[in-house]
């Protein structure tokens, strides 16, 4: 199978993509917002309202919205109130986190992925629209890894669901907020890509499909219902894979459990790269691992990123770090100047 690189399938080649194919100079300059975010280590990313209250009937990537999702993925995983501030610094408000609790009385939670809700009014045209950030989390913890032993079973649906579920619940709970006056911004890394998708095909529920923008990266195949097909009904959602990530391949696709991934892929593989690209993904690369990244978010207290064994080698083409480093080498290193702080 020919391997595709992400500039092949989607934006033009260093080009950051936002309503009107602005490029991020011009989006800078029309008001952007620029954002310092927490946990990054001084990285900063572009955040637009607009971005979704577009007209999304038939939308290319906005990577806006990728690097948001990775952002928010990316502090979810270290803690609730990490994925929070995150959630506050873009503007949302009346959060609410539901995390695994462990004593005895609500143990069976366990198999329940965590997540982070935020809501955001905003107005366009003289409507009242309700905004709504769903984040849910990658496996980090002992609970995350029951949590993934027993979605794969299922190919993540009951987990899925009850999110669904608490999503519709979070949703209702606004005065005024209905099918027709709601957006939805759903996200997720890993265990919590997985999540995301199934709760965004479930959410088709609570909002029109173009209302419903579901950003993953390194997500493991899930219960679809057969309904695989390029993305051809789904039009906002994105799902990011590198190809020598090994997770977004299990479980398999297999008949007739329909484990599979619905939307629009945007597959990296790095020996496929231009000699340019690959400099610029290196020097993003390098920039995290020189702040201490991995040893900061050490999956489940194995130490598997301490050393240059399989496992690191493994675990960091599964990193979300690895995938913002994929997205960032797709600009111009000037346009990457103006996400990286400037050296010390």
């Amino acid at each position: 199978m020919k391997k595709n690189i992400f500039t092949a399938k989607t934006a033009p080649v260093g080009r950051i993509v936002t309503e009107g194919g602005r490029t991020a100079p011009e989006a800078h300059a029309e008001g952007v917002q620029w954002i310092q975010v927490e946990f990054i280590k001084g990285m900063r990313i572009a955040w637009n309202w607009d971005d979704l209250l577009q007209d999304a009937t038939a939308p290319e990537v906005n990577l806006n919205l990728a690097m948001a999702g990775l952002v928010l993925s990316n502090n979810v995983e270290f803690a609730a109130k990490t994925g929070e501030a995150v959630l506050r610094q873009l503007g949302f408000d009346e959060i609410r986190s539901d995390y695994y609790r462990l004593s005895t009385k609500t143990r069976n939670a366990v198999s329940k992925p965590a997540r982070s809700f935020g809501h955001k009014l905003l107005e366009k045209d003289g409507k009242q629209y309700h905004v709504i950030a769903a984040v849910f989390k990658g496996t980090t913890t002992l609970p995350d890894t029951i949590t993934d032993i027993k979605s794969v079973v299922d190919g993540f649906y009951e987990g899925g669901k009850s999110c669904a579920d608490s999503l519709g619940a979070y949703i209702h709970s606004f005065e005024g907020a209905a099918r027709d006056n709601t957006i939805l911004f759903i996200t997720g890394h890993s265990l919590g890509a997985a999540t995301a998708n199934v709760v965004g095909r479930l959410a088709r529920e609570f909002v029109p499909d173009e209302s419903n923008f579901v950003y993953t990266f390194a997500s493991p195949n899930y219960e679809t219902e057969g309904e695989w097909n390029d993305g051809k009904s789904y039009p906002n959602f994105h799902y990011f894979t590198n190809a020598a990530d090994v997770v977004p391949t299990v479980p398999p696709r297999i008949s007739p459990t329909f484990f599979s991934k619905i939307g629009k892929e945007h597959l990296y593989d790095y020996t496929a790269l231009e000699k340019n690209q690959k400099q610029r993904f290196i020097r993003v690369y390098t920039f995290f691992r020189n702040l201490g990244y991995e040893e900061d978010t050490d999956l489940i207290g194995l130490g598997l990123r301490k050393k240059e064994g399989l496992g690191f080698k493994a675990l960091k083409n599964h990193l979300c770090h690895t995938y913002m480093s994929f997205i960032l080498s797709e600009l111009t290193d000037e346009e990457i100047d103006n996400y990286l702080p400037d050296p010390a």
